[in-house]
């Protein structure tokens, strides 16, 4: 199976800082008690790499970034990721994509590519093609249970799944799909201060909360998702009709909401602590893009965003007469 891992893999401090109480190395502790029965594929994105995406408030390059991500993960699960470079276009710089990969290679990690295809995600019958996935590097495993992160968000995670299952298919490797995504989360309104908190932290990229409308069609309830996944379920879809066996669990799935693995909502036993400390991390991200502003690396509309966030935030606070000072008492 591949499960994608949403957020930090080893250390989420986003999720820390929005949910007071929350362990950030909870993830962790239990990949490394899987390591017997677990592989890793740990996704970059060649926009990513041809960008030098910054990806710290210090100032690291990517691959830098990368290679100590990767060395992290090593050294606390003790398992050796697999790399897979993901949205290749052979023609833009693809003498670059080469240096980053013997550079990792010659540091001893395998490396994988996949291509950028066009109409992705919508062109469904391109996708499940010789075209599509079916050019990618098939990455051969060998254990039944493989963690799927990544540098960032919007590095190829689901991607990555979807085109191992789509290739493991075509040689008769039976296979699947599952999500454990911390953000947003689902069964809390869209303009909760927690999920306004996870826009604000994927400014950069444009990635944004709305309602599942998959999730309404199949059950009549309301569902908090974001654009991409939302946008990749058709794909979803697609596999699960001409692909993976009808037996297979990925059929069960009706939404993109089915396929995360989510009980934060649940947890939440302060919602006024939570809500402040959205507010808070949204500020903080404010100050991060107007840095990156500052040094010429990023834009403007990241900081506009997180403003129009921050006044919907302060919208909720007001309207449950939370105090601004509650995280005081904590």
């Amino acid at each position: 199976m591949y499960l994608e891992i949403g957020g930090k893999f080893l250390y989420d401090q986003h999720a820390a800082r929005v949910l007071p109480g929350f362990d950030p190395e909870s993830k962790k502790v239990i990949f490394a008690s899987l390591k017997d029965q677990t592989e890793i594929l740990f996704c970059v994105s060649a926009d990513d790499i041809l960008e030098n995406r910054q990806l710290s408030n210090q100032e690291v390059s990517y691959k830098e970034y990368v290679y100590r991500m990767l060395r992290a993960i090593e050294k606390q699960t003790g398992i050796t990721p697999h790399i897979v470079i993901n949205k290749i276009d052979v023609v833009d710089r693809f003498d670059l994509i080469l240096d980053f990969e013997k550079e990792f290679q010659r540091k001893n990690y395998r490396v994988w590519e996949r291509y950028k295809i066009m109409g992705y995600p919508h062109n469904t019958k391109s996708i499940l093609s010789e075209d599509g996935f079916g050019n990618d590097d098939h990455i051969p495993l060998t254990k039944n249970l493989v963690l799927v992160t990544g540098a960032a968000s919007s590095s190829g995670k689901m991607s990555t799944c979807l085109g191992q299952i789509y290739n493991d298919h075509e040689i008769g490797i039976k296979s699947g799909y599952a999500k454990y995504e911390t953000f947003p989360i689902w069964n809390i309104p869209l303009n909760h201060p927690i999920n306004l908190a996870y826009e604000a932290a994927t400014a950069d990229i444009g990635d944004y909360n709305m309602l599942d409308p998959f999730h309404k069609a199949a059950y009549g309830k309301d569902s908090v998702n974001y654009n991409r996944d939302i946008e990749a379920f058709e794909i979803v879809m697609n596999i699960t009709k001409n692909v993976v066996a009808k037996t297979n669990f990925m059929n069960t799935y009706k939404s993109p909401t089915d396929m995360g693995i989510s009980s934060a909502g649940f947890a939440i036993t302060d919602d006024e602590a939570c809500s402040i400390a959205s507010l808070h991390e949204i500020q903080r991200r404010k100050g991060r893009y107007q840095q990156m502003i500052d040094r010429g690396e990023g834009k403007e509309s990241r900081t506009k965003k997180c403003d129009e966030l921050e006044e919907k935030c302060r919208e909720y606070i007001n309207s449950k007469k939370y105090t601004l000072d509650h995280q005081k008492d904590l």
